[in-house]
């Protein structure tokens, strides 16, 4: 991407074991350092000294099924399959374009939400927590 481009919400998808999620709607990483307070009686001041990071993501989307022999996504009943079976799995968080930033790690899905209203798409929303390094990186 040229610098001073902006990255469109539209294209930034996660992946999971390299597949996107079918319908997604939403997604989202954040990344929380630890810190250790110290203070003492010749402080006026708390110092704060970072430690170890972790990370979570999200994503919702629109309840279908994956169409049959694909490939290239997962659905939500994929997703949920992997949560009840305790798979640690591979995410990547970037708009596929080569040279462009990408972010990823491995993740354990550790809520899964389903949703249905009387007028309207079901949706399903999914909670990650990262296990291990992100790294950051490039897509080739």
């Amino acid at each position: 991407m040229a610098a001073g481009e902006f990255y469109k919400g539209k294209f930034l998808r996660l992946k999971f074991e390299g597949k996107t999620l079918f319908h997604a709607t939403t997604c989202s990483l954040s990344i929380a350092t630890d810190t250790d307070e110290i203070a003492s009686k010749d402080t006026n001041g708390k110092i704060f000294d970072p430690g170890n990071y972790s990370g979570s993501l999200s994503t919702d989307c629109l309840l279908a099924d994956k169409p049959d022999g694909s490939t290239t996504v997962v659905d939500a009943f994929d997703l949920m399959a992997f949560q009840l079976a305790n798979t640690k799995l591979t995410w990547e968080f970037s708009n596929g374009v080569a040279g462009d930033r990408l972010i990823s790690g491995e993740t354990y899905l550790i809520n899964s939400d389903f949703s249905a209203e009387t007028n309207g798409i079901a949706t399903g929303s999914f909670s990650f927590q990262t296990s291990g390094d992100i790294i950051l990186g490039v897509s080739v």
